[in-house]
């Protein structure tokens, strides 16, 4: 028996005997319980959300409570959709870090049901070795089958807003173009100039 680690997840390729045949298997060794350190849940600049959360929540009546927290990510350039920190202060909005509790556990988001398992449309992987739950005390194989479907749902819902949310942002940016041109033309000269001062002093 030999361990391999591959991909950040470690992998026990064996053979087992089925008659007079050996048949080489692989059992991924992935243990994670959650021990509630609030590492990620804390720290993170914006949990990433998905339109599949978003419906869901819609359909369970969660979405009122959590829509004042859904925000718009630009850093790398692609609007993404989060659950977006409160000002000057990190980590998610929903996450109480007096009781290091989730205050929608039952209804997280798929990219934290996933947590800390990823994976790529073709192997699973550790998405935060830092993570400490990892390793710690067992999982049962249905738990893991749990642990692989929210990594794949993650991921395939993932893919999904990547498409539509940069499609529906340069949608809406569009019509405010638009409604803003609308606005200059029926303006008068004076509110034009208002305006053009105000742009000056913030450059």
């Amino acid at each position: 028996m030999k361990k391999i680690l591959g991909a950040k997840l470690i992998i026990i390729p064996y053979y087992s005997k089925t008659g007079n045949h050996l048949t080489k298997k692989k059992i991924p060794k992935f243990i994670h319980n959650c021990v509630r350190c609030g590492q990620y849940c804390s720290k993170n600049k914006g949990v990433p959300i998905y339109f599949d959360d978003i419906s869901r929540w819609r359909e369970n009546g969660t979405l009122t409570s959590i829509s004042k927290y859904i925000g718009m990510d630009m850093s790398n350039g692609f609007p993404k959709l989060i659950l977006e920190p409160n000002e000057n202060e990190q980590g998610c909005p929903v996450y109480d870090s007096e009781n290091k509790n989730c205050q929608i556990f039952h209804d997280m988001p798929l990219n934290c049901q996933a947590y800390p398992l990823g994976y790529n449309g073709e192997k699973y992987f550790i998405t935060d070795q830092k993570c400490q739950g990892l390793g710690k005390g067992d999982v049962s194989l249905g738990k893991l089958k749990i642990q692989k479907k929210a990594s794949k749902d993650a991921f395939d819902a993932k893919k999904e807003s990547e498409t539509v949310v940069p499609l529906m942002y340069s949608i809406i940016m569009g019509n405010l173009v638009e409604q803003s041109k609308k606005a200059m033309e029926n303006m008068s000269e004076e509110q034009k100039e208002q305006i053009d001062n105000i742009v000056k002093e913030n450059e």
